[in-house]
C-alpha cells in the first residue's frame, strides 16, 4: 500500500530572494503564489507551491515534500521512524506553510524528507507563462547507504520500484502511479546531493520552447533533447547554477499499473539515458554486380569476392562507456 500521493515540492534555499524569484519566474515559467518574510512560493499548477524559496546563507536545496492522505497515515510514519530510532519535528499551519501538517525527518541516506497533509489550492491556475505546465512529477538525488535508504522508502514509505539502472539507480513510483516520483542515486563522493525536479509539460513543444527560453537568457543546458530508457518520456535539463541542480521539462512520462508492470534492470549505457545514442548498424556490404556472359570470368568474381570476405575483420570486443 502506498503511504505517499504524490511529489508535493521542493525547499530551496536563496542568497538573494529576488534572483530567486526572477529566476524560477523566467526561466522555469512558474507564477509566484506568494512572498512573505523570508518565503517565497512558486508553483506552475492549482497547488499553492511547487517550490518554496527560504532565504539562507547557503543557496540549494534544503528538503523533498511528497504528500500522503490524511493525518492517520502520518501518526503512523511518526511511529515506524520512533521505533527505527529516527528523529523527526512536526509542525504546519496554512498561515505559514501552506500545509495542514507536516513531519520532517533525515532519511538513512542523509537526504531531508518532509511528509504533508492538504496543501492549499490557488483558485485558477497560473495563466500566460507561455509553456503549458501539466504536473510536478519527480525528484531525484543521490544518496549514501543506498541499500539500505532504498529498503526505507519501500518498506515505511510504500514506494514502488519501476526500474533499476544496475546497482546505481532505482525509479521508485508512488501512490499517483507515474513511472518515477522518486529517484535514487548511490553516491560515491559520500554526500547525499539533490541532482533535479521535473515538471512535465504538456507537448515536445513546449519543451522545445523551454529550451529556447533557457538559451535566449543565457542559461546552460545540462543535458540537450534526450529520450530516456526507463519511461521513455523526452525532455530537457536546465541548470540552475545558483543552487546547483537542474530543472527537467518532460514530455511522455507514463502512468503504470500496479498489476501488471515488471521491473527491469537496465545497463549502465548511453543509450539507457537516452535511447537515440545507441549505435546503428553497419550498412550492409555492397554485392558485386552479377557478371554476365563468360562462365569462367564469372567463377574469377564470384572467387574474388569470397577471399575479399575472408580478408574482413570479424569484430572487435564490446566496451562499455559511462554516459
Amino acid at each position: 500500500m502506498s503511504v505517499v500521493t504524490r511529489f508535493g515540492y521542493v525547499t530551496a534555499g536563496v542568497q538573494d530572494m529576488d534572483e530567486g524569484i526572477d529566476f524560477y519566474r523566467r526561466i522555469a515559467r512558474l507564477d509566484l503564489t506568494k512572498r512573505e518574510g523570508s518565503s517565497a512560493f512558486l508553483t506552475g499548477g492549482v497547488e499553492h507551491h511547487w517550490l518554496r524559496l527560504e532565504e539562507s546563507s547557503q543557496a540549494g536545496a534544503i528538503r523533498l515534500a511528497y504528500e500522503v492522505a490524511d493525518e492517520d497515515t502520518l501518526t503512523a510514519v511518526a511511529k515506524q521512524l520512533a521505533e527505527r530510532g529516527m528523529t523527526y519535528e512536526e509542525g504546519g499551519n496554512f498561515q505559514v506553510d501552506a500545509v495542514a501538517r507536516w513531519l520532517r525527518f533525515v532519511d538513512p541516506g542523509g537526504m531531508e524528507i518532509e511528509l504533508f497533509t492538504t496543501m492549499m489550492e490557488r483558485g485558477v491556475a497560473p495563466m500566460g507563462a507561455g509553456i503549458e505546465i501539466e504536473k510536478f512529477v519527480h525528484g531525484g538525488f543521490a544518496v549514501n547507504n543506498y541499500e539500505e535508504t532504498l529498503k526505507f522508502y519501500i518498506e515505511v514509505l510504500g514506494f514502488k520500484v519501476s526500474d533499476r539502472i544496475g546497482n546505481l539507480v532505482t525509479f521508485l513510483r508512488c501512490g499517483d502511479r507515474y513511472h518515477h516520483s522518486l529517484v535514487l542515486v548511490r553516491a560515491f563522493d559520500g554526500k547525499a546531493k539533490f541532482d533535479h525536479f521535473c515538471m512535465q509539460v504538456a507537448s515536445i513543444d513546449d519543451v522545445m520552447r523551454a529550451r529556447s527560453n533557457a538559451l535566449k537568457n543565457e542559461v546552460t543546458l545540462r543535458n540537450d533533447l534526450l529520450r530516456h530508457a526507463p519511461s521513455g518520456s523526452m525532455g530537457i535539463y536546465v541548470e540552475d547554477k545558483a543552487r546547483q541542480f537542474a530543472i527537467e521539462f518532460c514530455v511522455g512520462h507514463p502512468q503504470v499499473d500496479d498489476e501488471t508492470h515488471v521491473a527491469r534492470t537496465l545497463p549502465l549505457a548511453p543509450e539507457t539515458i537516452d535511447i537515440w545514442l545507441a549505435p546503428l548498424p553497419a550498412p550492409a556490404p555492397i554485392e558485386p554486380p552479377a557478371p554476365m556472359g563468360n562462365p569462367a570470368a564469372a567463377a574469377a568474381v564470384t572467387a574474388a569476392a569470397a577471399a575479399a570476405k575472408e580478408q574482413e575483420p570479424q569484430g572487435a570486443p564490446a566496451t562499455l562507456s559511462e554516459g
